[in-house]
C-alpha cells in the first residue's frame, strides 16, 4: 500500500533551498518515490495556514519511504534543507 510524505516547508535561504530542490528529486527515485505535488503556489480556503512550499512525495512502501529519509544519499541534502529552512514533514499511510 502506498505512502505519502508530506512537508510544509518555510524557506529562510533561498540560494541554499534552490541547490536542495535541485539534487533531492534523485535520491527520491532512487528509493522508489515520486513527487505528487511540489509547489509554492499555494491558496488556502479554509482556516489560517502559511508556508512557502508543499511537498508530497509517494513511496510504494513506508520501509522504502524511512529508507530513503534516513539514507546516506539524503542526509546530507536534509542537513542543508535544516539549514535554509524550517519544515513540518509527516508520513501518511
Amino acid at each position: 500500500m502506498p505512502v505519502f510524505i508530506v512537508s510544509r516547508v518555510d524557506i529562510t535561504d533561498p540560494a541554499r533551498m534552490a541547490d536542495y530542490m535541485q539534487a533531492a528529486p534523485a535520491t527520491v527515485e532512487a528509493f522508489g518515490g515520486r513527487y505528487i505535488v511540489r509547489t509554492g503556489n499555494i491558496e488556502v480556503i479554509e482556516g489560517e495556514q502559511h508556508c512557502d512550499r508543499v511537498v508530497v512525495l509517494e513511496f510504494p512502501t513506508r520501509d522504502q519511504a524511512l529508507a530513503w529519509y534516513n539514507s546516506q544519499d539524503y542526509r546530507p541534502l536534509r542537513d542543508a534543507r535544516w539549514q535554509a529552512s524550517k519544515a513540518s514533514i509527516m508520513l501518511l499511510q
